[in-house]
């Protein structure tokens, strides 16, 4: 089912990030498990074991969802109970070294514990780019505990696809696996390839692998750019694309009865428009938008647009 031919839109870009959870009156729990740790910001006290999840894409953090916040506040629209995630490798979160190979059944179960312990049973979870999949998948896994799930960018068959046959699905998705492949790369030169990210950011260089990524990169504010490009992470990039290898989203997701919304720019180049006419084929009952003017980064570029999805799967 269509949500609609598009989403409404407000100014592009309209905020930059906010990475002081203080600020906006969220305090931090960190969970361990055997590939590492997750972190939360989260209200300090709950009234309600229904809470919204936020899960945020590879090459990000928490920080990008406080555009969203800031849209919801400012447009009267109520987040009730958001606990933002650093998922493991990203941000404040620890990618173990010594962990096994991540599976999206571990990274799941580290969300699902870190909410259970801040004592939330019911979640609504949003979630952007591989955030999408882990929110999916969980929907499918607890249906039980998740109450709706909205994707922003959401990784499906597109991806999934692109990383079981690379060169075969090449012209699927060419800006993924380019990135993919140089993020190999660097992943397996171990150190050095960490002192080479660190060079390379230092200098300011992977600005260039964020910019594709927007649709106008030169009206995002400067230190959005920034922060996402401090974020290429390669090790943590790699482990994010493997966990959808050998996952079939046609068998896992199609008992899912939540509701559903999944959004994507009309510029996304991580994720095309037939990913959405595939979801709504699986799962009838899923309503589907494309956001106008808008890249792979709705929650940054479109926030509004965003909020508004999310208050229709209520």
């Amino acid at each position: 089912m269509q949500l609609a031919n598009t989403l409404g839109t407000d100014r592009y870009a309209p905020y930059a990030l906010v990475d002081d959870s203080a600020s906006l009156g969220l305090t931090s729990t960190v969970v361990m498990n055997s590939l590492g740790s997750a972190v939360a910001r989260h209200l300090p006290r709950r009234d309600s074991a229904r809470a919204t999840l936020f899960l945020h894409g590879a090459a990000a953090s928490w920080t990008t969802w406080t555009p969203v916040l800031r849209a919801a506040r400012e447009s009267g629209s109520d987040i009730p109970h958001p606990v933002l995630f650093d998922l493991p490798g990203w941000g404040a979160a620890r990618l173990d070294e010594a962990a096994d190979a991540t599976t999206i059944d571990i990274v799941c179960e580290l969300v699902r514990q870190s909410a259970l312990e801040l004592g939330y049973t019911q979640w609504d979870l949003v979630g952007h780019s591989m955030g999408g999949f882990i929110a999916m998948h969980m929907a499918a896994r607890w249906p039980e505990n998740v109450r709706s799930v909205v994707t922003v960018s959401g990784t499906t068959w597109s991806v999934v696809d692109s990383v079981r046959h690379p060169v075969i699905s090449f012209g699927t998705l060419p800006a993924f696996v380019m990135l993919w492949r140089v993020m190999g790369v660097l992943a397996a030169l171990g150190v050095v390839g960490r002192a080479l990210v660190r060079a390379l950011d230092a200098c300011r260089l992977l600005r260039l692998a964020v910019v594709p990524l927007f649709r106008h990169p030169f009206r995002v504010a400067e230190s959005v750019i920034d922060a996402l490009s401090h974020e290429v992470r390669a090790r943590s990039f790699v482990s994010a694309a493997e966990i959808t290898r050998g996952y079939d989203p046609s068998v896992t997701w199609a008992a899912i009865q939540c509701p559903i919304i999944a959004v994507k720019g009309d510029r996304d180049v991580f994720v095309r428009n037939s990913d959405l006419i595939s979801l709504s084929r699986l799962l009838p009952h899923a309503r589907t938008a494309i956001i106008p003017d808008c890249g792979h980064f709705a929650n940054i570029e479109r926030p509004h647009a965003v909020v508004q999805a999310m208050m229709t799967s209520r």
